[in-house]
Order: C-alpha cells, then sequence, then structure tokens
C-alpha cells in the first residue's frame, strides 16, 4: 500500500471533503484530512473565499492508478475536464491526457506538459519509493512534435551542407536536442553538438570537419 494525496476545493471545509470521497469512492473513515484554507464569507459577499483542503489516501500497489488520480486532480484544479488512460510498457508508464483544452496541457513548444510530466514521475517515486518514469501525452502531441523536429533536422542539415557553414537551432529541452541529434547521427557530413546553459541551451549542427561530435 502507498500513500498519495489529492487536495480539494469548496465552499465549505465540508464540500470540499465530500467532493474528494465523491471522487475518489471512498468513506470518511478511509482518508485523513488536512485542511489546507478555511472559507471565508467576505464582506457584503465580496472577498469570498472557498475552503481548500488535502486528503490522503491509500492506494493498492498499482501504480498506473495512482498517476491516474493524481493527474485528474492536478487537471482538473488547473479548470480542465481530463480523462486519462494510463498503460504501462516496457520500463516505464504512459498516461494519455485528454481533455476540453489539450493546448493548454501542452504549453509553449511542449514546455507545460514537460513539467507536469517532472512532476508526475517525482510524486509518484516518492509515493512508491521507487524510480518509475512517466511519460504524458495529449492529442498525440510527442508524435506530432517528433515529425517536426526530424523534419526540422534534415531541412538544416541541407542548409548546412549547402553552405558549409554551422547553423544554430533555437533553445531546446534536453528531450528535443536528442531528437534532433538521433535524426542526424549517421550523417557523416554533419556533427551536432550543444551549446549554453539550461533552459536556453541550443544545439548546433554543423557541417563535419575533424571527427563529428555529438553532445546533446
Amino acid at each position: 500500500m502507498s500513500k498519495v494525496s489529492i487536495e480539494k476545493t469548496g465552499k465549505t471545509v465540508d464540500e470540499a471533503v465530500q467532493a474528494a470521497l465523491k471522487e475518489l469512492d471512498l468513506e470518511l473513515g478511509d482518508v485523513d484530512i488536512e485542511i489546507l484554507e478555511e472559507e471565508t464569507k467576505g464582506l457584503l459577499g465580496l472577498g469570498r473565499k472557498e475552503a481548500k483542503v488535502r486528503i490522503y489516501f491509500s492506494t493498492e500497489d498499482d501504480p498506473a492508478e495512482t498517476i491516474k488520480l493524481f493527474l485528474e486532480d492536478v487537471l482538473s484544479q488547473m479548470g480542465l475536464s481530463p480523462e486519462v488512460t494510463v498503460t504501462e510498457e516496457e520500463g516505464f508508464y504512459k498516461a494519455d491526457i485528454s481533455c476540453n483544452d489539450s493546448g493548454l496541457i501542452i504549453g509553449r513548444r511542449g514546455e507545460v506538459l514537460q513539467s507536469l510530466q517532472f512532476v508526475t514521475s517525482q510524486v509518484v517515486s516518492r509515493a512508491y519509493d521507487s524510480r518509475i518514469r512517466v511519460l504524458l501525452d495529449t492529442e498525440n502531441y510527442r508524435d506530432r512534435h517528433r515529425v517536426y523536429l526530424e523534419d526540422l533536422a534534415k531541412k538544416t542539415a541541407e542548409k548546412v551542407l549547402k553552405s558549409k557553414r554551422d547553423f544554430m537551432l533555437d533553445p531546446m529541452s534536453s528531450y528535443e536536442r536528442r531528437i534532433i541529434h538521433t535524426c542526424l547521427q549517421n550523417n557523416e557530413y554533419i556533427s551536432t553538438y550543444s551549446v549554453g546553459d539550461e533552459p536556453n541551451r541550443k544545439i548546433v549542427i554543423a557541417f563535419e570537419r575533424n571527427g563529428k561530435r555529438s553532445s546533446y
């Protein structure tokens, strides 16, 4: 058994607790409750503030269910209506997210999706006291973005070969740089390497002169 938590808001503490119990399909005796914020009525209805609680509960030894519950809770707090499907792959868990605004989950160049993936992996790994890899996707974004990056890599490599000049791409995550590197690693006339510091690290596609470099 592993202990995890979700957060809920409501007009009152009791309403927030009941909403959490309904979502989890649990009884009051099955959970521990931490009141994060009491409700406030405000003055003449102005400045009213909802109550917020954190509900701790035990799960069976099924990381997939924990991943699903965690993501649905976080995304609901973002104002979304998510449906999360988690499958166990070889060496990791893949969570496919369907919701009313996938663009909000993806963010600029996938930054929100990548951050949410990191946080989910950290939370679940801590809950099970074991390193658990999680891959998040929505609306097949991962495949679409990979195709875009591979196309960018090939077109930039063509420019490099024609001009015999190096080209530096915009800042990318290590995941994106790895896709660029892998796409071009078998081209004997092209080398790839990265410069700068995170989060502004950039990949350079260079004309091969004195031996290939491949650092991403």
